[in-house]
């Protein structure tokens, strides 16, 4: 029997068969590549031991894992510029891509720069002209990949800060050990070694701390980035006694992983790890996930999906320029710098004071922004909340004696000191020790499990009841 096939007919099935081979062409293209650099020999400034040995061993890990890489050692700022440009030229948008760099690098007024062997820096202008931009690197992957990871096993103690002679009146500037938060847009997971504003450990074995907790975590099968990075965060909290905090920024939509495929890692997690059944308590308010706040792990008993929510987002930027938004503590440009966002970062917009925003980022941080970069809106809708498997102290039950303002307000400030957070209060300060605090209000309160929260938001209404505020 002989089929006629009419003219409509055959359209669609060109359509259909064109559609499938797009499709086929586009799943060959992507590809995960990486870009690896350890600085180790500085010729003006300290040498480092494990650079070189970090850098080899995670390029040989993630060639493991079937990750196109390239690696380059001791690179000058030349050598490191021509080397990203070579890898930024063979990207492609679907693809999955990471730059890892370890060696020296320090930030000047919110913008974080990594250090070339070669670099000889007096002044912050010599660190602007011999030193690297992290942000350049930034706009380049966000402009050419939809996801990217970018690990910073930098920040080990450096002596070139010290040498450093910042510009008399310049609030907005100024040299200091460790990194600066930067922000990128969304498909962005940018990890720290150590928490901002503090120096990571070179080590004494073969690896750092950090890189080799991610060595030890990365090729869980099936394990999502956020699940690996909280057993990296743990073991190294762990090996430097808790002078070392890993940390990270995370835009990610979609479950990204180091190794792909295999089991789900929840059967793989040893038992001290292991996630807690889920909390009944749902989230304080809904938004994207952030450091704390990740994906559910796959194999997890399901959760409702958040409503979707509106964010500004920061666009029309000089790619030519600086190409990111500072983010500073006040609404005037001689305020001070505390981050650098990228294009199509995503904020909440708080208040306006003329062409200034009070803007808060997805993790918690706010500052202040300027409005002509800033545009509305994206909407998007939340992944479900995490489990998170990193275990937390249980919340203690308010004792009897806690019925005065004061013992409601130290067992409320208690949990949050368990999380890292920076009192700002005169009377926060005089009560905790501030000198190891790392985390803000809203990344303070991420890391909480869902009954710490709820036994904050109870003491703070008992406190109100009583009249303490």
């Amino acid at each position: 029997m002989r089929f006629r096939w009419s003219r409509v007919t055959k359209a669609c099935l060109a359509v259909m068969v064109g559609v499938m081979m797009l499709a086929t062409t586009t799943g060959a293209e992507a590809a995960r590549r990486a870009f690896i650099v350890g600085n180790a020999n500085y010729l003006h400034t300290t040498a480092l031991a494990n650079p070189a040995n970090d850098a080899r061993d995670l390029a040989t890990r993630l060639r493991e894992l079937g990750w196109e890489v390239t690696v380059q050692f001791d690179a000058s700022r030349s050598a490191l510029l021509k080397g990203f440009a070579s890898f930024a030229s063979s990207l492609k948008q679907d693809d999955l891509s990471l730059v890892y760099f370890a060696g020296h690098a320090l930030q000047i007024g919110g913008e974080n720069y990594l250090a070339p062997v070669d670099a000889q820096a007096k002044s912050e202008d010599d660190v602007r002209r011999q030193f690297v931009s992290l942000n350049a690197f930034l706009a380049d992957l966000s402009r050419l990949t939809k996801t990217r990871i970018v690990i910073l096993d930098a920040c080990r103690d450096n002596p070139l800060v010290e040498g450093l002679s910042g510009g008399a009146g310049t609030r907005s500037v100024g040299a200091a050990k460790g990194l600066a938060r930067v922000y990128a847009g969304v498909g962005s997971f940018i990890v720290y070694s150590t928490q901002p504003g503090n120096v990571a450990l070179d080590g004494s074995g073969r690896n750092s701390p950090f890189t080799k907790a991610l060595l030890d975590h990365m090729s869980l099968a099936g394990a999502d980035v956020h699940a690996v990075m909280r057993r990296v965060r743990a073991d190294v909290q762990q090996d430097t006694r808790e002078q070392q905090i890993p940390w990270e920024n995370s835009s990610l939509i979609d479950e990204v992983a180091f190794a792909s495929g295999g089991p789900s890692p929840i059967a793989t997690l040893p038992p001290s790890v292991a996630p807690s059944p889920p909390s009944a308590t749902p989230p304080p308010t809904a938004s994207l996930p952030s450091t704390n706040q990740q994906i559910a792990t796959r194999g997890s008993p399901a959760r409702p999906a958040a409503p979707a929510e509106s964010f500004h987002y920061v666009t029309g930027l000089d790619p030519n320029g600086d190409n990111f938004l500072a983010l500073r503590t006040g609404p005037l440009p001689s305020d001070v710098r505390i981050a650098t966002m990228g294009p199509d970062t995503l904020l909440r917009v708080r208040e306006s004071r003329g062409v200034w925003r009070r803007v808060e980022l997805i993790d918690g941080m706010s500052g202040w922004a300027h409005s002509k970069w800033i545009a509305c809106c994206r909407t998007l809708a939340p992944r479900p909340w995490a489990i998170t498997t990193v275990p937390t102290p249980p919340p203690r039950a308010t004792p009897a004696a806690a019925t005065s303002c004061d013992g409601l307000w130290q067992q409320r400030n208690e949990i949050w000191h368990r999380h890292g957070y920076c009192f700002t209060t005169a009377r926060g300060r005089a009560a905790f020790d501030t000198a190891s605090c790392f985390r803000d209000q809203g990344a303070a309160r991420a890391a909480m499990s869902a009954g710490e929260r709820t036994t904050v938001d109870t003491l703070l209404a008992k406190e109100r009841e009583l009249g303490c505020r």
